[in-house]
């Protein structure tokens, strides 16, 4: 759990750097230089069998309880992305903590209890300056299950991170996002409900041409695809070897250093 979950609350990080951890499904924490928690689509508990009966088929990496957290952002609003079991919790335990997703997950925050004070609405093809994190944004193509799902990079200081949040392939779409130049990709990979399959995702990664690639949502819920993890990283391995692609496992982290750009 986010190794052994102190590991989160650490505070010795390069200036100008980021750990980000993997919770499962699409959810990511990241935790910055200067101490600041954000977390992505974080996924904590079983709400998509109480509500679909899609039950887990792995733990989340921390519970809603143990979470600290300045950000939350959120690419779309369904329940495995705007986890309506977490969200109240975290809102509750973290009473500074401000909430942003596109104008689709306003009615679930609104739900799950969030303030309109807290609530940020991210528009697509925009820049969204919420202090010392900067989220870009533009349409995903989740089709016609989320019409308002985003896809963005996180901009940490010095390190830029995509999140592809759920959505086909569409190099169109996403190329504002590929002239970041992000230093990661964090795909989802499970090919089903509009979503990229493993080989879409590489194409993607080699399009975006990061440093590291890391697949998300996969082997979280059956009925919404197994993914291929296994075959994201040999995919990538084809299509642009000079991408370091790897996989997290559940509550591992990762450090992420800034380079210069060119």
């Amino acid at each position: 759990m986010l190794e052994r979950a102190t590991d989160v609350k650490q505070t010795c990080l390069p200036i100008g750097s980021v750990r980000l951890y993997w919770l499962g499904q699409a959810g990511f924490a990241f935790r910055t230089a200067t101490g600041r928690r954000i977390l992505l689509d974080p996924y904590l508990s079983d709400a998509c069998e109480r509500l679909f009966g899609f039950k887990r088929l792995s733990l989340p990496a921390l519970r809603a309880e143990e979470i600290e957290a300045d950000w939350v952002i959120l690419t779309h609003e369904h329940a495995d992305h705007l986890d309506p079991d977490a969200i109240p919790v975290i809102a509750r335990r973290n009473p500074a903590c401000r909430f942003a997703g596109p104008m689709g997950c306003v009615a679930g925050l609104e739900q799950a209890g969030v303030p309109p004070a807290r609530r940020v609405v991210l528009e697509p093809n925009r820049r969204h300056d919420l202090g010392d994190l900067v989220v870009h944004t533009v349409p995903a193509d989740h089709g016609d299950i989320s019409l308002s799902a985003l896809a963005l990079v996180l901009e940490f200081g010095g390190v830029r991170v995509m999140a592809t949040g759920d959505s086909s392939w569409r190099p169109a779409l996403f190329k504002p996002l590929y002239d970041l130049k992000p230093d990661v990709v964090l795909p989802a990979i499970n090919g089903v409900f509009g979503n990229m399959n493993h080989i879409d995702a590489a194409r993607l990664v080699a399009e975006a041409k990061p440093r590291i690639a890391i697949p998300c949502h996969f082997w979280t819920l059956a009925e919404q695809g197994g993914g291929d993890p296994a075959g994201f990283v040999h995919a990538c391995a084809s299509m642009c070897p000079e991408v370091k692609a790897m996989l997290l496992r559940p509550g591992a982290g990762l450090t992420v250093e800034a380079v210069g750009r060119g």
